[in-house]
């Protein structure tokens, strides 16, 4: 079994202070995540006049327009600048998904992230894909909204300047997705219809999904996390909290542990409790020395320290070279 890549996704969940979120980074380094998320973003690169809310922000963001909502939960260029800095003063991945050319441009020339984040709303983006299958990086694909023809559009652009290291990513595009909608069969589809590694960004609550997906060949988690669920800000509500988060972890970790590497073997106690659980071929009656053994001689019997009940080939018609009391194992040294 591969070790699961566990992605935390901050956002915009600290809201706009970068206090906060070195706070989260330093938590989270902590409890044994891979790597940490963030977004970045020109706004008004991003949105245009007749841009709107999605009814989840509406819900849990006041601001009127989400021009002003990105703005208000957005961090500069230099501060994600310093954001790097200190992943790697804690020693946890720094990953960040853009939304505009020049964002991309800039955590990937200038905070050099090791793996493309391509997001459900820009898989299909012209400028940026395009930009980043110009790259030699691996990738993560969210296909939240997308069809199959849809990511096969996206995978040719993305792979048209070579080959690239792609992980397709099952999302469900809903802020928090009900259990009713994740349809985590897909992530046999993905795998079998795009001959990928496949992972899982999660938006649903609870640590279930998560760990269904690892069980279901996921190599990548992403999952959102926050310092208040009641905070106010687009994703909280629909987030993990960092104690959430943790226990996500630690239950991946065991999941790995429980499904093994496929290789059918048996541990030193499970070779123990065959011997005593498996029965073998046992003398029903007491049958003397120079005897020729029938079939109404013996039995099967625990323990399984002995010849295999299947075996009665080796025993019946084979004459005893010594006495053998009732209900005792048969040895091949006692027989001819």
């Amino acid at each position: 079994m591969k070790r699961t890549f566990i992605i935390a996704e901050i956002g915009p969940n600290h809201n706009g202070d970068i206090n906060i979120a070195k706070s989260m980074i330093s938590s989270l380094s902590k409890i044994g995540v891979d790597a940490v998320k963030f977004q970045l973003a020109i706004p008004e690169n991003v949105y245009s006049d007749d841009s709107f809310k999605a009814d989840y922000q509406k819900k849990n963001e006041n601001s009127k327009t989400p021009l002003e909502m990105a703005k208000r939960h957005k961090l500069t260029f230099d501060q994600h600048l310093e954001l790097k800095s200190w992943c790697i003063h804690e020693k946890i991945m720094y990953l960040c998904t853009a939304f505009d050319i020049e964002s991309l441009k800039f955590i990937d020339k200038e905070l050099n992230v090791p793996i493309f984040k391509i997001s459900s709303g820009e898989n299909l983006t012209k400028d940026l894909i395009e930009y980043i299958a110009q790259q030699n990086k691996p990738i993560l694909l969210s296909t939240g909204m997308t069809t199959y023809e849809e990511i096969r559009v996206s995978l040719s652009i993305l792979n048209s300047k070579g080959q690239k290291d792609i992980t397709i990513l099952h999302c469900i595009s809903n802020y928090p997705a009900n259990d009713n909608e994740l349809n985590l069969n897909t992530l046999k589809l993905l795998q079998e219809n795009f001959n990928s590694k496949i992972g899982y960004s999660d938006h649903s609550l609870g640590n279930e999904a998560c760990i269904v997906a690892v069980t279901m060949g996921a190599e990548v988690i992403e999952k959102h996390v926050t310092f208040d669920q009641n905070a106010e800000g687009p994703d909280h509500k629909a987030s993990s909290t960092i104690e959430e988060f943790e226990q996500l972890v630690l239950s991946i970790r065991r999941s790995e542990k429980m499904l093994g590497n496929g290789i059918k073997s048996f541990s030193e106690s499970e070779n123990k409790i065959r011997s005593m659980a498996r029965k073998s071929i046992v003398s029903s009656v007491n049958i003397p020395k120079d005897t020729i053994i029938k079939e109404s001689m013996i039995c099967f019997k625990r323990p399984g320290t002995g010849i295999p009940s299947l075996e009665t080939h080796l025993v019946i018609g084979k004459k005893t070279k010594c006495d053998i009391s009732s209900n005792k194992i048969i040895k091949l040294d006692q027989i001819s």
